[in-house]
């Protein structure tokens, strides 16, 4: 299919939604849901794409927010990822939740690119299906990663992903990542009248967050180690019988991680001996760094090209100043650069193991908005957001729409796949039996 009669087609059948993706997208923003807990914006992506004539499976398995959506027939089979997830204080009010990384448009945008894909088979005559992947709680990560565990992506040719910002297609993914809670048990006491008697578990925590001050100066540069306070007790004069700390621990690669974890969880075990408690060591979720594929990299970026960035207008400057913006700026242009892996972690590059997967960012905010502050969840509801949404749709729905008409393209993206992935063993590295973790462990 030649570029322009392909533009024409996906353009049309991306059109047709725009008023309903804007109207769709903006609910999201307005419930704000936390991770595993959007039952409503689940529910309301789940029955757009139903009305839409996809089969739809909602919720899917044992996680009540997750669905999968399918329309088309046979082969291939293209995947794409669509969360919906908000985060904590960031609402528009100090203490309320608020869609700062733009998950509103994020899944919007991938539900609309799955309807424009499968209208553009249609239309075009062509063999294959269309699968939407409702993912929850991306921002603890941790929705794909028990997906995945449940046997989720599997049987894709494909599979495609999106996020706000930035224009460009990322290629790199970002850091391995493990989330892991570590739970002290102790002896409560009085604390003035009987402080032999008591074991603090506090004392626990608070020995092990000092080992990890030391640990961070003799580990690779690359490494992040943070942690927060989940229990610390309940009043000074009660020696504290129970307390909880929840650490995420980075690095460039699985191997990484795992090692520097390891080191962790020993620190742990020593701060129980030292102070007379005991420890429980739990990964909560963990993710891979991603398997990259540049034959599908490069099918996103030339469908970048071809439909180009997100128009600026003077009234989106005009909107932005109302917000209080003193300069409005936006990124205009499209960067072709690789460019390097995330210091940031997504559970998206988990998938990227079971199926070749490649995403695109495409910018929705102004270059003030910052990620994860309430100043970007002002922006998710105008306008340019709406516009950056629909081109992300546009550049995946095209993509898809070749991976289907372009077999050879399709047959160099899953030998990339095959060779890259080698002898690789999926681990989903949770246990079989584990619930997900909540928001807030």
């Amino acid at each position: 299919m030649n570029r322009s009669r392909k533009k024409t087609l996906i353009r049309k059948q991306v059109t047709r939604e725009r008023r309903a993706a804007a109207k769709l997208s903006d609910a999201i923003a307005d419930l704000a849901e936390p991770g595993f807990q959007e039952f409503q914006s689940s529910k309301l992506l789940a029955g757009y794409l139903a009305d839409r004539g996809f089969r739809v499976e909602w919720p899917w398995r044992h996680l009540p927010t997750a669905f999968k959506a399918t329309r088309g027939r046979g082969r291939p089979v293209v995947g794409l990822l669509a969360e919906y997830d908000a985060l904590p204080d960031c609402g528009a009010e100090p203490g309320t939740w608020g869609h700062a990384c733009g998950h509103n448009l994020l899944g919007v945008g991938s539900a609309v690119a799955a309807v424009g894909a499968a209208g553009a088979l249609d239309s075009a005559g062509l063999s294959g299906r269309v699968v939407l992947w409702g993912c929850p709680a991306e921002e603890v990560g941790a929705g794909k990663v028990y997906m995945a565990r449940d046997g989720a992506f599997r049987g894709q040719d494909t599979i495609l992903a999106w996020h706000p910002g930035g224009n460009r297609v990322g290629r790199k993914g970002g850091a391995a990542v493990d989330s892991v809670l570590f739970e002290f048990t102790g002896k409560t006491a009085h604390a003035a009248a009987r402080p032999e008697q008591g074991r603090s578990a506090v004392d626990g925590m608070m020995l092990l967050d000092v080992a990890a001050n030391y640990l961070r100066e003799h580990v690779a540069e690359n490494v992040r180690i943070h942690m927060c306070i989940r229990s610390g007790g309940d009043a000074p004069n009660v020696v504290p019988g129970y307390a909880k700390s929840w650490y995420y621990v980075r690095g460039k690669d699985r191997a990484q991680v795992d090692e520097v974890r390891e080191r962790l969880a020993a620190a742990a075990r020593g701060a129980a001996m030292a102070t007379g408690t005991h420890v429980r060591v739990r990964r909560l979720s963990g993710i891979y760094n991603r398997l990259e594929n540049d034959a599908l990299s490069d099918a996103l970026l030339e469908n970048f090209r071809l439909f180009g960035p997100p128009r600026v207008t003077t009234e989106d400057s005009r909107r932005l100043r109302k917000l209080g913006v003193r300069k409005p700026e936006h990124t205009r242009e499209l960067s072709t650069e690789p460019g390097e892996q995330s210091r940031g972690s997504t559970d998206e590059d988990n998938v990227s193991w079971l199926a070749p997967l490649s995403s695109v960012w495409v910018t929705c905010t102004s270059k003030h908005a910052t990620g994860h502050h309430r100043n970007y969840t002002a922006e998710v509801k105008l306008p340019f957001a709406h516009r950056g949404m629909l081109r992300a749709a546009e550049i995946m729905a095209a993509t898809a729409l070749d991976l289907c008409a372009d077999a050879a393209l399709l047959k160099k993206v899953k030998a990339e796949f095959h060779k890259r992935r080698g002898r690789f063993t999926y681990d989903p590295l949770v246990p079989k039996r584990q619930k997900p973790p909540t928001v807030n462990p």
